[in-house]
């Protein structure tokens, strides 16, 4: 009770209020507003669509689409060159285990009495079941790759939806700023019904994109350490049936670590969307509080009497 006191208390002291002047109403009210006479939204939204960081450029904002530019570029060497030249790798290591494995099995199977009665027959058996094992490990590798890369490339996907609502919001911001007010109640329970309402509600659409990056990256690589964990799994049952206790060793640490993996995105998702409703609150209080409504006196009629000069801090 005294928690929601206290909150009660902080949404008076930082209630919504505008002097009724709109010309300082509309007062740039952040550091990083530029002015530009750049202001077409369609070329906006389709900079920042087909381009990293276009948006930004577009409207002046070079370092924040500088910024983006090169993350985004770093994640698309990674995920589209890098990923593509290891993937090779694996598939040729892979090739020329199954080939080797196969080799062994034809030559162990033969109906050839000469070949089935050779002295080399245990040597053969042993080869064909470390080839195995080797295969198994590149296999594993490979999976271990493209889990990576299902993560990399929803995170370059966040990442390029932040980048929209980043600049969508600061073409909003170069129109005009809103005097609206803006009650922590309604921006509490959109951000409750859908992560990211909250804040676009209070226009911060930048702190929306990247909690929309957030979620998608955490849910995307929770669905990809899942689909590991399964993986392994069937690894662990079929090394069980073949009572391979060097395969249970390795496939239960390979279970275990991607089960960890795959809780800490379970954690991150709950807590991208309690941050989704804290933040909502607080900037709904604190919308005006860097306001120059704020510090400006305003006179203030007292009954139609006495004129009186309140200044509000």
């Amino acid at each position: 009770m005294r928690f929601v006191f206290l909150l009660f208390l902080a949404s008076l002291a930082f209630s919504q209020s505008n002097t009724g002047v709109l010309a300082i109403d509309t007062l740039k009210r952040f550091d990083w507003d530029v002015e530009t006479e750049n202001n077409s939204l369609s070329l906006v939204l389709l900079t920042s669509l087909v381009f990293p960081g276009g948006g930004q450029f577009y409207t002046g904002h070079y370092v924040r689409g500088g910024f983006l530019f090169a993350f985004e570029g770093a994640l698309i060497y990674e995920t589209g060159f890098n990923k593509v030249r290891q993937n090779k790798e694996f598939n040729e290591n892979i090739r020329f285990y199954r080939d080797s494995v196969s080799f062994y099995k034809n030559l162990l199977n033969s109906t050839d009495t000469s070949i089935r009665n050779s002295p080399d027959t245990s040597i053969w058996k042993m080869n064909q079941k470390m080839h195995e094992r080797i295969l198994r490990k590149e296999q594993a590798n490979k999976k271990a790759s493209r889990d990576l890369w299902n993560s990399e490339v929803a995170w370059l996907a966040g990442l390029h939806i932040y980048g929209l609502f980043d600049a969508y919001g600061i073409w909003k911001n170069n129109q005009s700023h809103s005097t609206e007010t803006h009650q922590a109640v309604s921006a509490l329970w959109r951000a409750i019904l859908i992560p990211g309402w909250g804040q676009i509600y209070n226009h911060e659409y930048g702190k929306a994109g990247m909690l929309y990056m957030g979620l998608l990256g955490s849910a995307v690589s929770y669905h990809s350490r899942q689909k590991m964990v399964e993986y392994h799994l069937e690894n662990l049952r079929r090394a069980k049936a073949e009572e391979d206790s060097e395969a249970i060793f390795a496939a239960n640490e390979d279970v275990m670590f991607f089960r960890k993996k795959r809780n800490q995105y379970v954690w991150a998702i709950a807590l991208f969307y309690i941050y989704s409703m804290a933040d909502a609150a607080v900037d709904a209080m604190l919308h005006n509080f860097d306001s120059p409504a704020y510090f400006v006196m305003q006179p203030l009629l007292n009954k139609g009497i006495n004129a009186e000069l309140g200044f509000r801090f």
